[in-house]
């Protein structure tokens, strides 16, 4: 009897085809809680594109692997697992290059206006576009908050292609790591002051959650364009609102919110020069395939008693493989 892995929702067809081969694979119905308690009860691994509680990985008795289907690991209780002895496995390599594109073409789109002047047109409002002068990329001083994979090949785009200059600061590397990651290393305080362009690429957890608070706000360069494509909880919501209104963040682009989707009285809903997109970042046709091909390698690697190639928690490998 093949084992069950249970997918909280569809992935690429091709993975969903190569787990197909060795394992029955089922699409979870619903995913509130009681639902997924209910369905994972039978599961020898599950991947996951929705943040689960403890509890629904406490009901997942016949777990031997979680997996993530991209790269933040917030969805996943992972002291929880490790506790459990239950290895999580996630896709580091997989949403790279969609990432750092999405968010230096926000950068553009933010830098030349693109989605006010789009509404002004659609609005019969062809005069506004004199209130819309823009600049260039070439030549600016861009922030990278967190040098990982994402944020290193952003820093390589934008030096690369507009001659930036790359500041850096990661609260989880040395100023050593950073420098060879491509980028001037500084304290968070001197990122915020000189950045024109500021992009988010730390994780989210206790030591991240609103890194940029009215206090980083206070502090950062007047008209600084901001750019998340992390996660929303990087952010305070009614800060950056604040400072956005105040005219210290001159424009945003935000793929991630605190709250998905948005409750109706966000107050970043109502502020013009933001670029919403529905946390879709890494939705490419490729990041999509490489997210579901490795997640979906790493479950069968564990379930045939192998050891993963990427554990986000590895002593549980001893028990689990």
């Amino acid at each position: 009897m093949k084992p069950i892995v249970l997918l909280t929702h569809t992935i690429h067809p091709d993975a969903m085809r190569r787990l197909a081969e060795e394992a029955q694979v089922n699409v979870a119905t619903a995913t509130d809680q009681p639902s997924l308690c209910e369905q994972i009860a039978q599961a020898s691994a599950v991947i996951v594109r929705t943040p689960l509680t403890p509890a629904v990985i406490r009901a997942g008795t016949q777990l031997k692997v979680v997996a993530r289907h991209g790269v933040g690991l917030d969805y996943i209780p992972v002291a929880t697992c490790t506790e459990l002895g239950i290895p999580v496995v996630f896709t580091p390599n997989a949403n790279t290059e969609s990432v750092a594109e999405y968010a230096v073409g926000a950068m553009i789109a933010l830098a030349h206006y693109f989605g006010p002047a789009d509404r002004a047109v659609r609005g019969h409002a062809w005069a506004r576009r004199e209130g819309m002068v823009g600049l260039d990329l070439f030549g600016r001083t861009l922030g990278v908050l967190g040098m990982g994979r994402i944020g290193t090949r952003v820093a390589e785009i934008c030096r690369t292609a507009f001659n930036m200059r790359v500041l850096g600061y990661d609260p989880f590397l040395t100023s050593e790591a950073i420098k060879a990651r491509g980028a001037d290393p500084v304290d968070l305080n001197e990122l915020l002051a000189q950045a024109e362009f500021l992009t988010l690429h730390v994780p989210l957890n206790d030591s991240t959650h609103h890194i940029l608070n009215a206090a980083a706000f206070s502090h950062v360069r007047q008209g600084v364009f901001l750019i998340n494509a992390a996660r929303g909880g990087l952010l305070d919501t009614a800060a950056l609102a604040e400072a956005m209104r105040a005219g210290r963040v001159r424009g945003a682009a935000l793929d991630v919110l605190e709250d998905e989707p948005p409750r109706q009285d966000n107050p970043l809903l109502s502020i013009d020069n933001i670029i919403f997109t529905p946390h879709s970042a890494a939705l490419t046709e490729e990041a999509l395939l490489r997210m579901g091909m490795d997640a979906s390698e790493d479950i069968l690697r564990v379930l045939r008693g192998e050891s993963p190639l990427n554990c986000a928690n590895p002593e549980t490998l001893r028990s689990a493989c």
